[in-house]
């Protein structure tokens, strides 16, 4: 009984695995695909202010994200047959996302008429609200808690299919640039509306307005993992924004292509910590010492996996931006690669340790150390990048994610009290 059991969920982990290595390809890998064809026809300053101007309005979202894709899918997964609670985890986290975009809006725009760096850029920014809603609508975390990650693999494929086409069809000339935003709006909307739909009704979820009490617990609860997350963001997407400020469109484009390459590989292979997450969560409920054992293995099964893809990806930097640009790399977006690939060791193990640490509740701890590399990187970056340019920021990028994996491993090895 036992074994069959285990072959079970080993199953059902090889499945979410897959769709979810499907899902990160069409998500990251996909649109990489588009750059050489938008630096052809957007120049790469063109690609450099789309860069800027998502990375403002993607910063809303993770605002929004709120830490769910942890404490709600930590309460989807233990509350899979529970319809109840599922009403209440669902309409609870979607009302606070609303509030969130909807705060988020009412402070961006004024900002937008009063600095002119965003003044410039207003009408993309303003096409891009639709990104706001349509993430907003999409609940990746429920479909995580419920270990159904096919939908999401669905849904994402429509969107990026859909959002590739539109573009290779509609945008042609540097003045399509509007059209690029308007198109990405368009389709992210589109797809939330429907994954909305699709966990309504396949999985009978009955939305309601929650009491306050009910909003605050959630608040409450996935608070320390928000702020974590936020400051996550303050060393990546945030570090785009405030190069934005110091350099020109241009220069942005080519760290930004660097950049996304790092994101592209390591968001690839991301499935492999967020397949385990709901798995681990339940198995730290029934064995402790299970919880460690199968945590080694994945650390392991890790480091076989990306050790040699950081060095494969630092030896061979130029002909990948060759590859994925088109045509001969700038030296800068070269040099940058070859820097960021050193971060592809550790990339993993980020993830990993925050699942441990919000599994055994060490959320404090996880938010203190997030805010605190947030604080280091928000000071240096701008001094890096004034007597350094672009090549400060990036090695400050590859400090910053060794900083923090090496912080919260020690801190997990030297607490295992917590999870015995």
């Amino acid at each position: 009984m036992k074994n069959n059991k285990e072959q079970s969920t080993l199953k059902r982990l090889s499945e979410n695995f897959i769709s979810l290595v499907i899902l990160q390809f069409i998500n990251i890998v996909l649109p990489l695909l588009l750059i050489p064809y938008l630096i052809r026809v957007l120049g790469i300053e063109g690609f450099g202010i789309y860069s800027f101007v998502l990375a403002i309005v993607l910063y809303g979202v993770k605002l929004s994200d709120y830490g769910f894709s942890l404490s709600a899918t930590y309460h989807i997964s233990l509350n899979q047959n529970n319809k109840p609670k599922k009403d209440e985890v669902f309409s609870s986290v979607l009302t606070i996302k609303l509030l969130i975009v909807i705060a988020y809006i009412t402070l961006l725009t004024p900002l937008v008429f009063l600095v002119d760096k965003l003044f410039f850029y207003k009408e993309y920014i303003f096409l891009s609200y639709g990104v706001l809603f349509g993430y907003l609508m999409f609940p990746v975390w429920f479909f995580q808690g419920m270990e159904k990650m096919k939908y999401i693999m669905y849904l994402n494929s429509f969107l990026k299919f859909f959002f590739i086409i539109s573009v290779f069809i509609f945008v042609k000339e540097s003045s399509d640039l509007y059209l690029l935003f308007l198109l990405n709006s368009i389709a992210i909307f589109i797809t939330g509306v429907m994954a909305l739909y699709v966990a309504i009704t396949k999985f009978d979820i009955d939305f309601s307005w929650q009491p306050l009490s009910k909003i605050y617990f959630y608040l409450k609860d996935g608070w320390y993992i928000f702020t974590s997350k936020i400051a996550v963001e303050f060393y990546t997407t945030v570090n785009i924004i405030i190069l934005g400020f110091f350099v020109s469109p241009t220069v942005v484009g080519y760290y930004a292509i660097a950049e996304k390459i790092i994101h592209a590989i390591g968001g690839l292979l991301n499935p492999l910590t967020r397949t385990v997450y709901p798995y681990l969560v339940n198995l730290y409920q029934d064995s402790s010492d299970s919880f460690i054992t199968r945590n080694k293995q994945l650390a392991l099964v890790i480091f076989i996996i990306m050790f040699p893809i950081s060095l494969i990806v630092m030896f061979f930097a130029e002909p990948i931006l060759s590859i994925i640009t088109g045509g001969v790399p700038a030296e800068l977006s070269v040099k940058a690669l070859e820097v960021l690939s050193l971060a592809l060791m550790v990339y993993l193990y980020g993830s990993q340790f925050t699942n441990i640490l919000v599994t055994i509740k060490e959320t404090k701890f996880l938010n203190k150390v997030l805010l605190s590399t947030a604080l280091i990187n928000t000071i240096l970056a701008p001094i890096l990048i004034y007597f350094y340019g672009v090549i400060g920021l990036v090695w400050l990028n590859v400090f910053i994610v060794f900083f923090m994996v090496i912080i919260k491993g020690h801190y997990i090895i030297n607490f295992k009290e917590k999870l015995q």
